[in-house]
């Protein structure tokens, strides 16, 4: 199970947001989070007792984006929260990080490196070696990793916790149907008698309540990524333009995700496959430029333009051998393999906040909680994450 650590710290972030002073003010709030950090962590590991072996938590340094690509100005829309007390943020995650690594959990950090970018490594040094991994977060921009590995019928899923979906390669429907093997990859092998094994995973990763079950297409995740931009990541789109209304008021107009779709489907029907390589090609981008200009009647910038930004978004926003730079690649593959082969993660003891805090200062020497932390819904140690959706306006981080 590979985790995106920055979306887990950030996600249950907010649900300690109960003070006037701000968040995570005092020492009572740090206990209070790590506590509901390690309660939403033992139910994500409980719901997958017996199908994960060993566990990855991946972190974000400074990106290599924002200085190989300073014009871009890579998520400069984000701004740091004031009313979050960043120094204790520091303290509490460092402090859980150390928890983690005691319980065998593997803690990936790389200088230059985003945490997507270890992801991707750490889901292709698995694959490569037939290993299957379970992704979770709730980064849609992640979808692009799922897949499977032919040649040992590896594969790799995704879980959103927030939103209790979980995302299969494409052309798995008909697990729909099949009676479920006991183990969970197993169910993913097979697809010729498939069907109740895809509903035995939701059940699997989500025993409180049903996972909606998504099929992706990762090549059709990076180029719709590719022409849409992300404008969370203040990454614009291929084409866009702005207009201003009689009432002064200015709109930015862009690709949109259905415009996206007609574009490449003229571009299938053209070239018979979306393949990731096409995006390093300068045939096949000059070509789908002329598409979107065509599709979209682009008027406001010149095909030269949009070439150019569909050249930078493939090498920002796709996560591909051919868009990190090199000395950032050999760092995180040299880590990930340095480290896959002595990965001991001792699960029986993360099955609940009791047993991952033991020993620490945040629980009682017999176990018990060293204050109460009713203020969190879920504090039954269920650790549900899907009710954070709720609060997704309640404050953001930048």
């Amino acid at each position: 199970m590979i985790i995106d650590g920055n979306y887990f710290l950030f996600k249950t972030l907010y649900v300690t947001a109960n003070s006037d002073s701000g968040i995570l003010s005092n020492d009572q709030d740090v206990e209070m989070y790590i506590r509901k950090l390690a309660t939403d962590l033992a139910y994500q590991i409980r719901m997958v007792e017996g199908f994960v072996d060993d566990v990855v938590w991946t972190l974000d340094s400074r990106s290599w984006r924002k200085d190989f690509y300073p014009q871009a100005d890579y998520k400069g829309t984000r701004k740091q929260n004031s009313n979050l007390n960043w120094e204790n943020f520091t303290k509490a995650t460092e402090s859980f990080k150390k928890i983690l690594a005691s319980k065998g959990v593997t803690i990936s950090q790389i200088p230059g490196a985003e945490g997507d970018d270890l992801i991707y490594a750490w889901n292709t040094e698995c694959l490569a070696a037939g290993k299957s991994t379970l992704i979770l977060t709730g980064d849609r921009d992640l979808l692009q990793l799922v897949g499977r590995n032919e040649s040992d019928d590896a594969h790799s899923i995704m879980y959103s916790p927030a939103h209790k979906k979980l995302y299969l390669p494409s052309g798995h429907s008909d697990w729909m149907q099949a009676e479920a093997p006991s183990d969970f990859f197993e169910a993913i092998k097979s697809t010729v008698s498939a069907s109740n094994q895809a509903k035995k995973m939701a059940d699997a990763i989500s025993k409180k309540g049903k996972s909606q079950l998504i099929e992706v297409d990762p090549d059709m995740v990076k180029f719709t990524k590719v022409l849409t931009g992300d404008s969370g990541d203040n990454v614009p789109p291929a084409y866009s333009y702005t207009k201003t209304s009689k009432s002064g008021t200015t709109r930015t107009y862009g690709v949109t995700d259905n415009k996206a779709i007609l574009v490449l489907d003229e571009f299938v029907k053209k070239h018979g496959q979306l393949n990731p390589m096409f995006l390093h090609s300068e045939e096949h981008i000059t070509d789908l430029a002329r598409i979107l200009v065509r599709v979209v009647n682009a008027k406001h910038m010149s095909l030269e333009q949009i070439i150019g930004n569909i050249k930078i978004n493939t090498a920002m926003m796709v996560l591909d051998s051919r868009t990190i730079p090199e000395e950032i690649l050999d760092a995180m593959f040299s880590h990930v393999e340095s480290k896959i082969q002595s990965m001991r993660t001792q699960l029986t003891e993360m099955g609940s906040m009791k047993k991952m805090l033991a020993g620490t200062s945040y629980v009682t020497e017999d176990g018990g909680m060293k204050m109460s932390s009713s203020v969190f819904k879920g504090d039954d140690d269920s650790g549900d994450m899907s009710f954070i959706t709720d609060r997704k306006n309640k404050g953001k981080v930048f």
